[in-house]
């Protein structure tokens, strides 16, 4: 792969022709002598210098420097020279050289080459490369010009083996586009191409080379072929077409020192050494070569002793690694990169975009590790914003695209989940028995155990929801809710020890949430009405259940009110009425307000002030005998929720379509124009849902409400008859030992 450049020109040979002319640049071909010292030096990836192709054998940024001269110094020759590997197939390199010596008179001739070059990999074999040189020539400080050329070549490894070696070709066309040398003796351009009239070119030169490392690693052998001025111009004289050829053997004697023999196409003999040491301070590799011979040894060249001396630095990364650490990054830490943060929005419930990030990473990174993971968290996303269809889609997709992994019962589980959240029992009980025979000994059957019971409930099925939870132990998620739900449904199966156990077993239980820790708070409240309106009330016990109950909790009002029973049970009614007149301040909105008004009312009947206690029980009756959610209000909240049901169905599935595609601008943008439908669908959602709780609620105070209207009427009656002077003071007495559940 050696190349013969407008560098080689012989000092020595332009010296002596313009000795007479000085001013004039004469070019006599016959007297056109190659340097090859750098040409055949050392190993064959110096930037451009030998084969453009050649770099792309660089495996890590690569620095050399050589230094060539005779020994009384009047000729000499130096280059730098990089070559950086940028991943797999791609190299560039970049070499400058210098040419020059000095004359009586103090004048120099000097040459100065800027070479920028680029090889490519074809395959893993073959590759090619392209060289761009700049020389800036000064011809004894007359003439001075700037000229440009370009260079060809093709690497081959046809051979690559442990055992038989490695083995390069290389063909290269040197000077294919050539530099153009001005002969003019007047006015010479500052810039000379190859259309220059007085102008000759610098010969384009064909090479191959053959380059073998075996014998592990110990041998080097290369041999060089060039044809010279292969584009001959017979205005030029000379015939052209000149067969140059050299040889080079390598021999380590030890992996960090060889000897060397080379012939070089100048037609002498060269002794020389290299020696290498690797992992040094900041060098990986760092190699000194040193080469020596006399130009008179076979032709009388005037030079005498000649040497040169080479060193080259490797440091950073190899190509491999690069390419290696790419990978890994694109394989490994980008999509975990992507994970984490598509994981941080879920964390912080921005389950829109949270979905559009896990749905980047199952698209972008389909061989994943957690791909699967992301698939899940992406439907629980959907799912956490009530777009069950988009939900529902993404986890069907996901049993159907990851089979084999241990998501997959999750999935099952959670279609089951989205059927029991909508009201659909026969199908989620459908599913429910999937699992129990596909997935019995997976994690997920005790949560599908849980969503069962809470459908048996649901469905007044108490016993069967019992058994259901009863398997679902301390330490599941769902032990809290599940064991509160036993609780209620012993208590409507009136198995009050059953319940006490179930409501305990929470209050013992440390809590690891916020929602726990209200389950437990609610539990305390069930465990104090269960001691108050027990066959042996325990008032005490009661009392001390609702008062551990922290402000802030959602039970706290229910407390209150327990502890306002409490203190009238015991016939404390200036502290019953401090908890009543709290709730009644406070929480105007509660469902216990009425209640509340009650109590209030039985305090001022007990205190005999009689005009408050009317006021107080009339409160309480006009505050009953209402529903809190009226039947107009549930169907108009209905209508409006069914005519925007299509809206957000549409929502939904332009979601989930930009959930499967990367945020590229035109996704990103599209996803910014959904933004303010999704957010109009998605309050009116929960606006219905807060609606329904509330629903749900006042269904549940329907159990009170006779309770309540019957109590504050006696006692009204019995109040206003006080008033009038009557009797029946006893009616309101007995009420007060007479208190029912306040579940």
């Amino acid at each position: 792969m050696m190349r013969t450049s407008f560098i080689k020109t012989s000092v020595l040979g332009l010296t002596v022709a313009a000795s007479a002319l000085y001013a004039e640049a004469v070019y006599s071909p016959h007297k056109y002598q190659q340097n090859d010292w750098f040409g055949e030096f050392g190993s064959n990836n110096t930037a451009m210098y030998v084969n453009p192709a050649g770099i792309s054998m660089t495996d890590q940024l690569e620095v050399s420097a050589a230094f060539f001269s005779s020994i009384s110094g009047e000729a000499s020759q130096e280059y730098v020279s990089l070559a950086f590997p940028m991943d797999y197939k791609h190299t560039i390199g970049f070499s400058f050289f210098e040419n020059g010596a000095s004359i009586d008179g103090g004048k120099s001739y000097d040459e100065f080459a800027f070479l920028l070059g680029y090889a490519y990999n074809l395959m893993h074999c073959v590759a090619v490369g392209l060289d761009i040189s700049v020389l800036y020539i000064n011809q004894f400080d007359e003439v001075k010009h700037v000229t440009f050329g370009a260079d060809v070549g093709v690497s081959w490894n046809p051979l690559s083996s442990s055992k038989y070696g490695d083995l390069f070709v290389g063909v290269a066309l040197q000077n294919a586009l050539q530099p153009a040398i001005s002969t003019a003796e007047k006015d010479a351009p500052t810039v000379v191409l190859f259309t220059e009239s007085e102008a000759y070119k610098i010969p384009a030169n064909l090479n191959f080379s053959l380059f073998y490392r075996g014998l592990n690693r110990a041998l080097e052998a290369k041999a060089e072929l060039s044809i010279i001025d292969v584009m001959h111009d017979d205005e030029e004289g000379g015939e052209g077409m000149n067969l140059e050829e050299s040889f080079t053997l390598t021999y380590y004697l030890s992996p960090h020192l060889g000897v060397r023999l080379r012939f070089t196409k100048e037609g002498y003999p060269v002794v020389g050494a290299t020696v290498n040491v690797k992992d040094v301070s900041f060098f990986r590799y760092l190699q000194l070569d040193l080469e020596m011979s006399h130009d008179d040894l076979y032709a009388k060249k005037n030079r005498g002793f000649i040497w040169a001396v080479k060193l080259t630095t490797r440091f950073g990364d190899t190509r491999e690694e690069k390419i290696g650490e790419e990978r890994y990054r694109r394989l490994k830490i980008e999509p975990e990169n992507d994970y984490r943060a598509a994981m941080r929005l879920y964390l912080n419930r921005q389950f829109l975009e949270a979905a559009y990030a896990f749905g980047k990473v199952q698209t972008k990174y389909p061989a994943f590790h957690l791909v699967d993971q992301a698939a899940f968290y992406k439907a629980k996303s959907f799912e956490n914003l009530r777009m069950h269809k988009a939900a529902r889609a993404v986890y069907e997709d996901a049993i159907k695209r990851y089979p084999r992994t241990e998501q997959n019962a999750k999935y099952h589980f959670q279609l089951m989940n989205i059927d029991y959240k909508e009201g659909k029992y026969t199908d989620a009980m459908a599913k429910y028995q999937n699992i129990v025979q596909v997935f019995g000994k997976s994690d997920v059957k005790a949560d599908a155990d849980y969503i069962a019971g809470q459908i048996k409930f649901e469905q007044g099925l108490y016993q069967e929801s019992v058994d259901l939870l009863a398997a679902i132990l301390p330490g599941n998620a769902n032990y809290f809710y599940a064991r509160y739900t036993m609780g209620i449904a012993y208590s409507r199966m009136g198995k009050w020890e059953e319940a006490e156990n179930c409501f305990r077993d929470i209050t013992e239980q440390p809590v690891s949430n916020q929602s726990e820790r209200d389950l437990q708070d609610a539990a305390k409240v069930k465990l104090g009405h269960i001691y108050f309106s027990g066959e042996k009330p325990d008032v005490a016990a009661a009392a001390q259940m609702y008062g551990q109950v922290e402000p802030g909790s959602p039970v706290y009002d229910e407390a209150m009110l327990g502890i306002a029973w409490s203190f009238l049970k015991v016939n404390k009614p200036d502290e019953a009425l401090k908890p009543a007149n709290w709730i009644i301040s406070n929480l105007p909105e509660s469902f216990l307000v009425s209640e509340a008004y009650l109590v209030q009312g039985y305090c001022y009947f007990i205190k005999k002030d009689y005009d408050k206690a009317v006021k107080s029980l009339e409160q309480a009756e006009k505050r009953t005998e209402q529903p809190v959610v009226s039947v107009a209000a549930r169907d108009s909240a209905r209508q409006a929720y069914e005519a925007m049901q299509n809206d957000f169905d549409s929502v939904q599935v332009k979601a989930l379509d930009l959930a499967r595609q990367l945020p590229t601008p035109r996704v990103e943008s599209k996803r910014e124009a959904l933004k303010p439908d999704f957010d109009k669908a998605n309050k009116a959602i929960e606006d219905y849902a807060e609606f329904t709780q509330r629903s749900i609620q006042s269904d549940r105070f329907e159990s009170n409400r006779k309770r309540i209207l019957d109590d504050a009427g006696f006692t009204l009656a019995t109040v206003k008859t006080k008033m009038a002077g009557g009797a029946g003071g006893s009616g309101a007495a007995q009420e007060l030992e007479e208190l029912d559940d306040l579940e």
